[in-house]
């Protein structure tokens, strides 16, 4: 499954998630633009999860979308600061990054 940000259509600002109002002109009117890559600012290993049970920890990190936006993303694998990533959303919407 893709994934998106939002785009305001009056001043063309991108924000993720989307809002209510566009911060730089008000706007509340959006358009979905896809987005398949990003690159890697930070890292974090989650290693206890309140209800996960036994389940593993989990890998994530804060993207830099190559349309603008930063987002919290799960990583598949280990990754670099910096590394090019692609992005997808999962079958229950997580967002999922690939380096």
């Amino acid at each position: 499954m893709s994934f998106a940000v939002f785009e305001c259509i009056r001043c063309g600002t991108r924000v993720f998630p989307q809002r209510y109002y566009c911060r730089s002109c008000g706007g509340g009117q959006w358009r979905e633009v896809e987005v398949a890559e990003g690159t890697i600012e930070e890292t974090t290993v989650v290693r206890h999860r309140m209800g996960a049970g036994s389940r593993p920890g989990a890998l994530l990190a804060t993207v830099a979308t190559a349309a603008g936006p930063a987002v919290i993303a799960k990583l598949e694998a280990m990754a670099d600061r910096g590394q090019p990533v692609r992005l997808r959303r999962d079958a229950d919407g997580t967002i999922v990054a690939t380096p």
